[in-house]
Formats: C-alpha cells, sequence, structure tokens
C-alpha cells in the first residue's frame, strides 16, 4: 500500500457546509473524494490504464454500486487539519455588495426579507491535510498523486466553487500542473487560460478580474428603466421606476456578450405572449427561437423591468405535473462548463483563471424550456468566450 499526505491551504473563502451548512462549514473526506472523482473523468482516466474504458477505470480506483454486489474501491482519502475555525458570513459581511464583482457571485447569500442568508465558511488562509492511500497496483502511484494534484491546482470545494470560491493552494508536495496533466487520456476536455492582467495581488482582486470578464459575456444589463427607492414612501408605494442614463445603455451595449443576451431577453418576451419587436434596434445575435446563456448553465430566472411575469428556463419539462401543479416551473439542472478559478502559484503569483470544461459542454441539438416552451441552444457565446482575447494560455 502507497500512502501520501498533501498540504493545502484554502485561498479563497470556502462555503463548505455539512450537516448544518448554516451554522457549521468543515472541509469533509467525501467532498474531496467526489472532485477527484469528477476530475479523473473529465479528463478521461489514466493514460496508463489505456485502452480499458474510463467508466472500467474509475469503478477500480474509487469502487462501483453497480450490478449485484457493490465493489469498493482502492483509494482511500482521509482529511486531518489543526481546527479550522468556522464562520458564519453572508455576502454583505464579505464586503460583497450587489453592485460588486464579488456581489455577482454571492448573489445567494444577499440578505433579504426576513432571511439574513449566512451561511458557515472558512476564511482564506485556512489550512488542511489531505492523506490518500492506494491499495492498488504500485505502478498507478504516480497517476494517483498526479489526480490529486491537478484538483488541488484547478478544483474547488463547497457552495459557489464554479465561481471564485473555495480554491486551493497546494502548498507541498510542490507539482507542476502541466507534468500533472500528462498523466491523463483526454487533457483537452479542459482548457485552461488566464484573464490577461499582471497587477493581481491577492484572492479579492483576482475573483474581481474574473467576476467582471464573466459578467461581460453573461449579463444583459438594463436597457429600459430600474426601480429604485430613495426614501420611506417609496418603499410604502413600492418604489418608482428611474429611466436608464443614455451612458449607462451605452456601456451595456459595448459588452462582449451583449447581443447574445439581447437575444435571450426577446425570447423571453415571447414567451410571455408579447413577442419582442420585429425589428430591434439592438441588434440581438443569431434568430427566433435561438438562445444562448443555457450553455453556461441551469436554472436561470428572467425578470423584466416592465413588470412583466418572469420567465423559468430549466433543462426539462414534464407536462403531466404542469397540469397538476400550477406552479411547476420546469425542472433539471446544468451544471456550468465555464470554471471561475483564482489561483496562487509557487512563487506567490495570483492568476484569474478561465476554465472551459469541453467534456461537460452542453450536448449538440438538446434543447431548452422557457416556462415549457422549447428552444434550440446555440453554442455561439460559449465558443466566442474561449476565443476571448483577453486571455490566454495559462500556464
Amino acid at each position: 500500500m502507497k500512502t501520501g499526505t498533501f498540504y493545502l491551504e484554502l485561498i479563497t473563502p470556502c462555503f463548505c457546509g455539512g450537516a448544518e451548512p448554516e451554522k457549521q462549514a468543515e472541509i469533509r473526506a467525501p467532498s474531496i473524494r467526489g472532485q477527484l472523482r469528477w476530475w479523473f473523468r473529465t479528463l478521461g482516466g489514466f493514460k496508463s490504464l489505456a485502452p480499458m474504458p474510463v467508466r472500467d477505470q474509475e469503478a477500480m480506483i474509487f469502487g462501483s454500486t453497480a450490478g449485484d454486489e457493490g465493489k469498493a474501491g482502492k483509494l482511500v482519502v482521509r482529511v486531518t487539519s489543526p481546527r479550522l475555525a468556522s464562520q458564519t458570513a453572508n455576502a454583505n459581511d464579505l464586503k460583497a455588495g450587489m453592485n460588486t464583482p464579488l456581489g455577482y457571485a454571492l448573489f445567494p447569500l444577499r440578505p433579504f426579507g426576513n432571511s439574513d442568508a449566512k451561511r458557515g465558511h472558512l476564511k482564506e488562509g485556512s489550512s488542511f491535510y489531505v492523506s490518500i492511500l492506494w491499495r492498488g497496483q504500485p505502478q498507478l502511484w504516480e497517476p494517483i498523486r498526479a489526480l490529486m494534484a491537478v484538483w488541488a491546482h484547478l478544483g474547488c470545494l463547497g457552495f459557489r466553487g464554479r465561481r471564485a470560491f473555495g480554491a486551493t493552494e497546494l502548498k507541498s508536495p510542490q507539482v507542476v500542473l502541466s507534468d500533472a496533466l500528462s498523466h491523463f487520456a483526454a487533457t483537452d476536455n479542459v482548457k485552461v487560460c488566464q484573464v490577461a492582467i499582471d497587477n493581481l495581488n491577492d484572492w479579492r482582486s483576482a475573483s474581481a478580474e474574473l467576476l467582471k470578464w464573466y459578467r461581460s459575456w453573461r449579463h444583459h444589463g438594463q436597457m429600459n428603466q430600474t426601480s429604485v427607492w430613495n426614501d420611506r414612501r417609496d418603499r410604502k408605494k413600492g418604489g418608482r421606476w428611474n429611466p436608464i442614463p443614455a451612458a449607462q445603455q451605452a456601456q451595456n451595449r459595448a459588452q462582449p456578450g451583449f447581443k447574445y443576451a439581447r437575444r435571450d431577453h426577446n425570447e423571453g418576451l415571447d414567451v410571455q405572449g408579447t413577442g419582442a419587436p420585429s425589428h430591434d434596434p439592438e441588434n440581438p445575435a443569431g434568430r427566433r427561437g435561438e438562445t444562448y446563456r443555457p450553455a453556461l448553465g441551469l436554472p436561470i430566472i428572467q425578470f423584466f423591468s416592465s413588470g412583466k411575469p418572469q420567465v423559468d428556463w430549466n433543462e426539462r419539462w414534464d407536462q403531466a405535473k404542469a397540469q397538476r401543479n400550477r406552479n411547476y416551473k420546469g425542472e433539471g439542472r446544468f451544471a456550468s462548463p465555464v470554471l471561475l478559478r483564482p489561483h496562487r502559484d509557487a512563487a506567490g503569483k495570483w492568476h484569474a483563471l478561465v476554465i472551459f470544461v469541453e467534456g461537460h459542454k452542453w450536448p449538440t441539438g438538446k434543447q431548452v424550456y422557457l416556462n415549457g416552451q422549447p428552444r434550440n441552444v446555440s453554442l455561439d457565446l460559449y465558443d466566442a468566450m474561449k476565443n476571448d482575447q483577453r486571455l490566454k494560455p495559462f500556464p
């Protein structure tokens, strides 16, 4: 049996809730094991085990419950650490207000109504050890260590892990990412880039640049009017509407993802029955019946400043359920294939990584459902993001 210990440090806050996520954060071995399994599958298994199918490789390493009898895996993961100080926090506690880049990522943790939206989290700088025990073939020990290193460099832990939180740094042993990736059969399934900015000095600056980049592709921006509350009288009346200034409209139009988000906005209007204008001066991308942002993750809830009811975008639609329940909104989730990942290298330099998981991108030909109405999904937005000139290869 081979054993090894990895020393890791959290470089961004980590919302790794356990049994009581609102109260206590904890790093659990099953969570890390699940991450390792995901990266193993995504990278197509080990080169040294080819031509064994990836499914069989995975069952041998991690175990399987398929068939009549379960089979234990040969990889054991254990977590040891100094006592980690769990705290509760929401977006406000982390200085992630509504109009900040970090607030864009932490919108589920904004206080609302009677809820303070707090969750247990571990602060950046918290450290822990992961011990792995390998009970399989000795010649697979180096690939197993490489798998652990890939996760430590590119993976995450906890809530909002795909959006810059729960990132780790591998303190020891130091393993170069490219060396670790060389053990896998399908490295083309993952494209690692970085935002081409050199003056990053901490997790906040790295995360902010990632989220500003992502929002420039993902966000439509308000183009008509916005609701404001300046005093108690406004709140009592339910707010009032102010027009969006021309300068802000121009700034929204200048974002590379605007024309794609505009098409999605119009698709939502069509589902409402009102229909988008036949001639839209904003020149949306594509054609009617085509959408873009579902390829970046589902579900999506779309709101309109005009006061029209919301539109819910989901992966699946069950007509029988819709007939039984008038509040049925659809179901199913699609995890975003675009990961935002702050990274600190062994020299202490910060990088803002954008990871495109080609192995898990939206399947060609699969539709999305807007309030039950099917729409085609284009990968043009996803492909344009990959070719953004603001990105460069990493490392």
